[in-house]
């Protein structure tokens, strides 16, 4: 099954990875670096530029705060320069979320698919975990109820999907669906299984999220569902935030990734939740409990 293509987030990483090693990049040997036309590349940098990380000059791009050798011949920084990767988690786009923490997205994201049988109607929220669910459902014959553009963009391709996207206002950072439109879409649909993620995971505070938005669009999905599967990294464990999604109580199973067995306190915190009646499984090798 294929993979999804490489995001313009990644792309632009790899054009300031260049940069601090060159003075200045033509585009026309970036375009044939990256297989891409001479506008997508100008696109990103355009991105770079907006960000305060890269300045366009004739016919190519330079780094816009590249280190510079001081008197005594160090490197300095300059003192303003603030790297886009310390940016505020909340106000990271869904490209930038999408690529960390990869490969445990994926393992859970593929065991969080093999729970989806033909037939089923179920809820995927805009997390970037659960968008890693996509290439694993093309060949399901089910219904998606979606508030994630993302997702209703990847399953479109499927000649077997149905895709129902919630309507509402759109949250450009994450390309999501909020809003008090919601309810009355979902009032209709009867939703089998309910698959999202959030910001931070504990056992007293359950699922949490950034933003009040964010927070109430996937309570009107897993409350309209008869099972509720939460997708979560070992970063995302014994980490809150200020608006609870759902309590522990509200979830069918926890499926996360092998290396919060090696965490002592992460693999307590899973413990108390079998404890307390949540299946909970580990992605690596599917041996978890439940």
């Amino acid at each position: 099954m294929k993979e999804m293509k490489e995001l313009p987030y990644t792309r632009q990483q790899k054009i300031l990875e260049q940069l601090n090693r060159n003075d200045c990049v033509k585009i026309e040997q970036l375009a044939k670096d990256f297989n891409v036309s001479n506008m997508t590349i100008y696109r990103d940098i355009l991105q770079l530029e907006k960000s305060g990380d890269a300045l366009r000059v004739y016919g190519g791009v330079k780094a816009a705060n590249k280190a510079a050798p001081g008197t005594d011949g160090e490197t300095r920084v300059p003192h303003n320069t603030i790297p886009s990767v310390l940016k505020p988690y909340c106000d990271s786009t869904i490209e930038e979320r999408f690529h960390r923490q990869m490969e445990e997205k994926r393992a859970i994201a593929k065991v969080a698919a093999s729970y989806v049988k033909d037939g089923d109607v179920i809820a995927i929220d805009p997390s970037t975990t659960t968008l890693h669910m996509c290439s694993y459902l093309l060949n399901r014959k089910i219904t998606v109820v979606t508030t994630s553009m993302s997702v209703a963009l990847q399953l479109t391709s499927s000649k077997f999907i149905d895709v129902i996207l919630c309507g509402g206002v759109v949250r450009k950072s994450a390309l999501s669906i909020v809003g008090s439109l919601l309810p009355s879409v979902l009032k209709q649909i009867r939703i089998n299984k309910c698959f999202l993620s959030s910001h931070g995971f504990t056992f007293e505070h359950g699922l949490t999220d950034m933003t009040m938005e964010e927070c109430d669009a996937k309570k009107q999905l897993l409350n309209r569902s008869n099972e509720v599967y939460v997708l979560i990294d070992h970063t995302k464990i014994n980490q809150y935030s200020s608006f609870v999604v759902c309590d522990v109580e509200d979830m069918t199973r926890i499926i996360t990734d092998s290396a919060t067995q090696k965490i002592k306190e992460k693999k307590e915190i899973m413990q108390k939740c079998i404890e307390a009646g949540c299946k909970v499984t580990y992605a690596k090798d599917r041996m978890g409990t439940g």
